[in-house]
């Protein structure tokens, strides 16, 4: 197992303050994860701050799908569906335990919009280009109610998108750089950028510690995402001057989680929202619970913190209730809110700005990339090395089309294995399933070490999935340094049930293991 851990954490800033890079990256979302590990694996030295932890921004807090972008179609996004689709299927090659296939229903109660939806499902399987999961089909009521009891049905059409944890997609990139020479670090802010007319590196502050260390690079590259412009700002006086920058326009998208039962469900849905907006809300099975999501609103609060407003709220639920009668704001135990940093469009609707990225460098030795989607970060980590090593130098082509993240070989075979060791363990059937799909490979190192220590074995947190080993494993391999790190984005307890929360401190790695 690569240890990623509070030690790595001290040793990476120490090499930081002391070497000079390459690439700096500012900016631990999944795109600025995507870059280091596209970087160091053509051979460039690369080093990467994060203000707050990995995917603790957009990157953690999305609607965990990676998906073509079947509605991007009404707005003729061709080209960026085709790429998304490839993307996605290029994703669940190499993390096929991460990235999963969901079917998701989409109901039409009319003819119109039945032949409507099937023109569309016709026209996303054709950009596929052979990568398909699976191809649409026809769906009657009783097929809906097959899969969603007590839905009020129509028939419609199913097809088939990628699951994922979003957080957890971001760690397993970020570490995987590190495993390619790369050296991270999260809760460390650039406060300053070096450099007169030229970027050379920044000025970074320590969370943990309050110490600043000078990081020194030959580029440096903005991943910020919503947070982009202030990094901009960071640059010398008069060094920024607004052209090519475009103007980031965030958008709020918010999910519910509700209880068990509340919704039974073994697939994705789409419902229409209730607002008349053209927009879909999307119920999504995961873990016993479904979320529905998402919103998509013009955002001009707290970058750090977007909360969820009743009215974001009554806007889900209004859509929930009109297939699922009977479900309300009772039934919801958890949210969260994310932003997305779209490319401004003045007084356009952030519902149709295009989620394309763009790259530019402004002023020299910063590069700056906004945009994008969770699906295609690859792509966009791709674009933006191939600018940065025409002026660096090549030394090598773009490897990531052919990394695997955390699992080399089958899913089926590693799966097989780790349900006998578990069975042998006496764990709960299914426990070899979570192992797997959570930790790759590392899924042995979690066997061993409830081998050990049987208590690791247990849940964290009474009625809830999550096992005490990977409180240990998120410190262990995963740079957890904090309550939040591991309960908000490493074991997603808290969007499990939020009342964990409060009780954070209870939630502590096992006695006896340390903490990395």
């Amino acid at each position: 197992m690569l240890p990623f851990s509070a030690a790595t954490r001290t040793a990476n800033l120490a090499r930081m303050a002391q070497d000079r890079f390459d690439v700096l990256v500012i900016g631990g979302g999944i795109t600025g994860a995507g870059i280091a590990l596209d970087a160091a694996a053509r051979g460039f030295s690369v080093a990467l701050i994060e203000k707050d932890d990995f995917a603790s921004g957009t990157s953690g807090r999305s609607s965990r799908l990676v998906h073509g972008g079947l509605r991007y179609l009404e707005h003729r996004e061709f080209g960026l569906v085709r790429e998304s689709l490839r993307e996605r299927g290029i994703l669940f090659r190499l993390a096929p335990h991460l990235v999963r296939p969901v079917p998701m229903y989409m109901l039409a109660d009319d003819l119109r919009s039945r032949a409507r939806y099937g023109l569309g499902l016709t026209a996303y399987d054709t950009l596929a280009a052979g990568r398909n999961i699976g191809l649409h089909h026809r769906v009657g009521a009783d097929q809906v109610r097959q899969a969603f009891p007590g839905v009020r049905a129509a028939p419609g059409w199913r097809y088939y998108e990628g699951q994922t944890d979003d957080a957890r997609l971001t760690v397993e990139v970020a570490r995987t750089a590190q495993a390619f020479g790369a050296v991270l670090a999260n809760h460390v802010r650039a406060v300053a950028l070096l450099g007169g007319a030229r970027v050379t590196g920044a000025v970074a502050a320590d969370a943990l510690t309050g110490q600043r260390l000078e990081i020194r690079a030959e580029v440096t590259v903005n991943a910020g995402g919503v947070w982009a412009d202030r990094i901009r700002g960071l640059a010398s006086a008069g060094a920024v001057s607004g052209a090519g920058a475009g103007r980031l326009q965030p958008s709020k998208g918010v999910h519910l989680v509700f209880a068990p039962g509340a919704i039974r469900a073994t697939a994705a849905l789409a419902v229409p929202s209730a607002a008349g907006d053209g927009r879909f809300v999307f119920l999504v099975p995961w873990e016993d619970r479904v979320y529905a999501g998402t919103t998509d609103t013009p955002y001009a609060g707290d970058l750090d913190d977007p909360a969820v407003t009743d009215s974001d709220r009554d806007y889900l639920l209004a859509a929930v209730a009109a297939y699922f009668p009977g479900v309300g704001a009772g039934d919801v135990v958890a949210s969260w809110a994310g932003l997305r940093p779209l490319l401004g469009g003045g007084q356009a609707s952030t519902a149709d700005l295009s989620r394309r990225h763009v790259v530019f460098e402004e002023p020299p030795g910063l590069f700056t990339i906004t945009g994008g989607k969770l699906t295609t970060y690859r792509a966009m980590a791709e674009n933006l090395v191939d600018r940065v090593a025409a002026g660096l130098g090549p030394r090598g082509r773009c490897l990531t089309r052919r990394i695997p993240l955390g699992l080399h070989g089958p899913a089926a075979a590693a799966l097989r294995l780790a349900r006998a060791e578990t069975a042998r363990l006496g764990l709960p059937p299914g426990t070899g399933a979570r192992l797997v799909q959570r930790y790759g490979d590392d899924w042995r190192e979690a066997v061993r070490l409830i081998g050990q220590d049987p208590s690791l074995g247990e849940p964290a947190v009474a009625g809830l999935p999550v096992l005490k080993v990977e409180l240990d494993l998120a410190r262990r391999r995963e740079m957890a340094i904090t309550a939040e790190d591991m309960l908000v984005r490493r074991t997603r307890l808290t969007t499990l049930d939020a009342s964990v929360e409060v009780a954070a401190g209870a939630v502590t790695p096992s006695a006896g293991v340390p903490p990395g």
